[in-house]
C-alpha cells in the first residue's frame, strides 16, 4: 500500500521532491498544495505530483507524511490551518532555517499522536551557484551528492524517523541524525549567517557615497556575494536571527572578527597578514568545493540508515538518558 506525501510549498525543494520520488509512484503516493495556483499547475505539469488540490483540508486527506516546504515566517500559521486535519500517527516534517522554533509551533497547535521531524537539506553541488529559483529551479536531481540532516525532539517514534531516513534515501541524499540544537547552530553558520553578510553588504554599499557611479559597474562578485539574500523574506531573516540571539550574535561577532582582521591588515599596510588571510580563505574554498563534489563525508560501513550509536540517536530514543541509565531502571 503506497503512502501518501503532501508536499505544501512548491518551490525549488517541494517541486524537486515531488520529481524525485517519480520512480516511486507504486509505493509512494505524491499530494500537492501552493498557495499560487499557477505554480501548483506548473508542478503538476511537470509530474512532480499524483494530485493537487486548492485547499489544504482537500490536501492533508489521508496524508501519512506532510513537508512543509515553505519559508520560516509561515511556518506557525500553516501548523495552525493544517492540525485539524491531520491524521493520528502523521508526521510532519519542515525544511525551515530553525528546528527548535517550529518544533515549539508543533507542540503549542498540534494534537498529540502526531510527530514533527525536522529537515536539514543540503542541494547536489552542481546546482550551487545556479541563478534560477523556485519551481524554475526544480530538478529531479537536486539531492544528489546531497545531504539530508535528520533532527527530531526526544522520544520519536523508530518509524517515523525511519520515514525521514527513507525519503532521503528515495530523493538521492545521504542522512545524518541531528540533535535539534546542533541543527540549528548549522543552519545559522552555513544559511542564516550568509543571508546576514549579503544584507550587510547592501546596507554597506547601496545609497552610499559613490554608490551612484558604482552601481554602474557591480558585476559579477556583487551579484555573487548579494544573491546570498536568497528568496526568503525579510522576515523570515529576521525571525531566524532574532529567534537564536546567542548563536546568532557568536556567528556575526565571528564574522566581524574576520573582517576586522582584515581591515588591521589594510590600515597598517601588512601585506604579508593580509595576504595570508586570503590565501586561507581561497584554499578553504577549494577544499570545500572539493569535499562537497566528492560527497563521501561517510565511511562506507557508516551508512546512516538508523545509526546505531550516535548521541543524537540516544537522546531521541531515550529522551537524554544514558542507555545505562536506563537499563538499571528495569
Amino acid at each position: 500500500m503506497a503512502i501518501q506525501i503532501t508536499i505544501i510549498g512548491l518551490g525549488q525543494i517541494g517541486t524537486s521532491i515531488g520529481l524525485a520520488l517519480a520512480k516511486h509512484t507504486a509505493t509512494v503516493k505524491r499530494v500537492g498544495f501552493d498557495k499560487a495556483l499557477e505554480v501548483q499547475n506548473k508542478a503538476k505539469s511537470l509530474g512532480a505530483l499524483d494530485a493537487t488540490h486548492f485547499n489544504l483540508p482537500a490536501a492533508m486527506e489521508g496524508a501519512d507524511v506532510v513537508l512543509l516546504c515553505i519559508p520560516l515566517d509561515q511556518m506557525e500559521e500553516t501548523l495552525k490551518l493544517i492540525a485539524p486535519d491531520l491524521r493520528e500517527h502523521a508526521v510532519v516534517m519542515d525544511f525551515s532555517s530553525q528546528k527548535a522554533l517550529v518544533h515549539k509551533w508543533f507542540m503549542q497547535h498540534v494534537a498529540a499522536g502526531r510527530h514533527y521531524i525536522g529537515l536539514v537539506p543540503s542541494i547536489n553541488p552542481a546546482f550551487m551557484e545556479q541563478n534560477r529559483a523556485g519551481i524554475e529551479s526544480a530538478r529531479a536531481d537536486l539531492f544528489e551528492k546531497a545531504s539530508f540532516g535528520i533532527a527530531a525532539p526526544a522520544g520519536t517514534p523508530a518509524e517515523a524517523l525511519k520515514l525521514a531516513d527513507d525519503l532521503a534515501t528515495l530523493v538521492g541524499a545521504q542522512s545524518i541524525f541531528l540533535d535539534m540544537l546542533e541543527a540549528d547552530g548549522m543552519l545559522m553558520t552555513a544559511h542564516l549567517l550568509p543571508q546576514a553578510m549579503a544584507a550587510a553588504l547592501l546596507n554597506a554599499t547601496i545609497d552610499q557615497p559613490g554608490w551612484t557611479e558604482a552601481r554602474r559597474f557591480a558585476g559579477k562578485p556583487y551579484a555573487q556575494a548579494s544573491a546570498a539574500l536568497g528568496n526568503d523574506s525579510q522576515h523570515a531573516l529576521a525571525l531566524g536571527l532574532l529567534n537564536n540571539p546567542i548563536t546568532a550574535l557568536n556567528a556575526l561577532d565571528n564574522a566581524i572578527g574576520a573582517l576586522t582582521h582584515i581591515r588591521a591588515a589594510v590600515q597598517s599596510g601588512n601585506q604579508a597578514d593580509l595576504e595570508k588571510r586570503l590565501e586561507v580563505a581561497f584554499n578553504d574554498r577549494e577544499k570545500w568545493l572539493n569535499e562537497r563534489e566528492r560527497a563521501e563525508w561517510l565511511v562506507k560501513d557508516e551508512k546512516s540508515g538508523m545509526p546505531q550509536a550516535t548521541d543524537a540517536l540516544k537522546r531521541i530514543f531515550l529522551g537524554g538518558r544514558s542507555a545505562d541509565k536506563k537499563d538499571k531502571k528495569k
